[in-house]
């Protein structure tokens, strides 16, 4: 049974590290909302492309990844949506996308992955990454990590996933040994 992981969480909550060491640990293909619109767009920042912009950026990206890891899954391949999924109501829309191959007859297991990390972590590891910034990460603003802090939605086991919680904290190894993680299964 192919399995769709969707990775919540905070800038710099570490959701790529661990997409990375959930790669290795399940030869997943890994597909990462901000390695796509920078290759895209370029790097940029909110501010100067508008908020509006912005997530006319995300949304289109995100359908492409979202076709993308469809046909992955219709091959029986596992996937990793390195994304953030912020909000409850996109977390569903891309549960309901791939439950729809459920449908036709192939079963697909989705898991919803959320990298916790205390907003004080957030705010020390956003000044060292904004420092010396990774080449497919953006530039986050500190106070705009106060507003998507504000905006986020906890993901609930009651969302169409099950819902794996992960100690964000946890130092990630070179041989990508994955975190803490803890299990929910969909009510």
């Amino acid at each position: 049974m192919p399995t769709a992981h969707l990775i919540s969480g905070l800038p710099c909550s570490g959701k790529t590290s661990y997409s990375a060491a959930l790669r290795e640990e399940t030869g997943a293909v890994l597909f990462s909302l901000d390695y796509w619109l920078i290759t895209t767009h370029g790097r940029y920042s909110i501010g100067a492309v508008g908020h509006e912009e912005h997530v006319r950026r995300v949304l289109a990206g995100r359908h492409l990844i979202s076709g993308l890891a469809l046909e992955s899954l219709e091959r029986g391949v596992d996937v990793i949506l390195d994304d953030g999924f912020f909000l409850r109501e996109h977390r569903q829309q891309q549960i309901a996308v791939f439950e729809r191959i459920s449908t036709k007859g192939s079963v697909v297991r989705v898991k919803t992955h959320v990298v916790q990390v205390p907003l004080p972590t957030l705010r020390v590891r956003l000044a060292k990454r904004n420092a010396d910034l990774p080449p497919y990460n953006f530039e986050v603003n500190p106070e705009l990590i106060e507003q998507f802090s504000a905006m986020y939605e906890q993901p609930q086991a009651d969302e169409g996933a099950e819902l794996v919680v992960v100690d964000g904290t946890a130092p990630f190894s070179k041989k990508f040994e994955l975190p803490t993680r803890t299990e929910y299964s969909p009510r």
